[in-house]
């Protein structure tokens, strides 16, 4: 009998153990974080840095806490996919423009519309950004404080020695289609002895092309091949057939080294690669050379956007009144974007802002250039209505299976587009593809 009643002691304290554990697990999972605690996750240390050193310094007396959640992108999407739209989802998020939409057509993001902060200081966001951050039912669910226009990043040294252009204005005039863009390389070419090629990569053609196409991956569940992309495989093959593009692998050792080089005349790269990938590239550790203040901007044959980082709020937050006051603060405050700007040197998405300080820029990289007012003049003819919640996958699909082999001359154009599709289908079964 002593040893039932002690055994039954032993269950009953287990039993309480297991109610006692599982009672915790289920008030963490009901609570998600910290009540007091707005929480952002993020795969980009920009949003740290804005609420530290400017929100937190305007607002000392919050009565709660902001805790940011820096997750590495290639594992940003793996973290977050599994807890959103449950209460373990951080507060706010982050979107990379490669899954913006992805989130965007989620479902789970609240619709900021419903703030008046947020949508009196957007009036003035740049009306490509907003698109992004619209879903197709019509929901403004995420807006973004950077503007990410393309432009074309090239050597003045090079284009006055080897093609005599003396300005921007005169590069600009000498590429501003596609077909002077090639016709041009030639003459590169021709005159530095094959030395110095045009561009580094395909990726120097492959988002101004994505970026201008007049249909998105996938419209109305059909895989859509638009025309921009057919003139994409034929310039990346046309160029790598004659040898006017060194064909580096994108963001590869080589594709930086010749940032620094004296073999590439230019890069295509949107507002950002100019203070992350050619600024911090320049200099050379092997050789000391140094390329900084030898570069300079122009358009390019094309406008069109590449990148940008999006908030949004998620729809089981508890905490969305402070998350819109944050989300309006580093995307619309007008000071704060002013401040933000001339300090980093970002370029934002405030129209208001960038009337405003496009005239004062220099940017002694770009030899004292107005990249600024370079930049503004651009916005206005960018279209991101061709995004979609595929385009990450899509892309990749597309560069891996079409692109990148048939520019090598691997294989034909049919097989290519081919190839394309089989993997496309393999990915998303449910897709139409013809």
């Amino acid at each position: 009998m002593k040893k039932v009643v002690k055994l039954l002691s032993v269950l009953l304290v287990l039993s309480l153990l297991i109610l006692t554990g599982c009672t915790s697990n289920s008030n963490s999972s009901s609570k998600g974080k910290d009540d007091g605690v707005l929480e952002i996750w993020t795969f980009t240390n920009e949003i740290d840095t804005m609420v530290n050193d400017y929100y937190l310094k305007e607002h000392p007396d919050l009565d709660y806490k902001i805790k940011v959640v820096e997750i590495p992108t290639e594992q940003f999407e793996q973290k977050l996919d599994p807890v959103l739209g449950t209460k373990e989802a951080p507060d706010v998020i982050l979107m990379e423009a490669n899954f913006a939409k992805k989130y965007v057509e989620s479902g789970m993001l609240e619709d900021l519309s419903q703030f008046d902060v947020v949508v009196q200081g957007a009036e003035n966001t740049f009306d490509y950004v907003k698109d992004v951050g619209t879903n197709s039912d019509g929901q403004f669910v995420a807006n973004a404080w950077q503007a990410a226009p393309g432009a074309f990043f090239y050597r003045d040294s090079i284009a006055k020695e080897f093609l005599g252009l003396e300005t921007p204005e005169d590069v600009q005039a000498a590429i501003g289609t596609w077909d002077d863009f090639y016709r041009t390389a030639v003459k590169l070419k021709e005159a530095s002895n094959g030395e110095v090629y045009m561009v580094s990569s395909v990726a120097d053609f492959k988002y101004a092309f994505l970026g201008t196409r007049d249909q998105g991956w996938v419209v109305d569940n059909k895989l859509v091949i638009d025309e921009k992309i057919y003139d994409l495989l034929e310039i990346a093959k046309k160029f790598n057939e004659e040898g006017l593009m060194l064909d580096a692998e994108e963001n590869s050792e080589s594709y930086y080294g010749g940032m620094s080089a004296d073999n590439i005349f230019g890069y295509s790269l949107p507002t950002w690669g100019l203070h992350y990938w050619l600024k911090p590239n320049a200099e050379s550790s092997d050789t000391g050379n140094s390329t900084a203040g030898d570069w300079r901007m122009v358009q390019g044959p094309a406008a069109y956007y590449r990148g940008g980082t999006w908030i949004g709020i998620t729809q089981t937050s508890n905490m969305k009144e402070e998350a819109a006051e944050l989300i309006a603060y580093v995307t619309t405050n007008e000071d704060f974007l002013t401040a933000w700007a001339k300090d980093t040197g970002d370029f934002v998405s405030n129209k208001s802002v960038v009337e405003n300080i496009k005239g004062d820029y220099s940017e002694e990289f770009l030899g004292g250039q107005n990249h600024y007012a370079a930049f503004a003049e651009q916005i206005p003819n960018i279209d991101a209505k061709s995004l979609t919640e595929f385009d990450q996958t899509l892309n990749t699909l597309f560069s891996d299976h079409a692109l990148i082999p048939y520019s090598k001359g691997e294989v034909d154009l049919d097989t290519a587009i081919e190839n394309f599709k089989a993997a496309v289908q393999n990915s998303y079964p449910n897709l139409t593809i013809e």
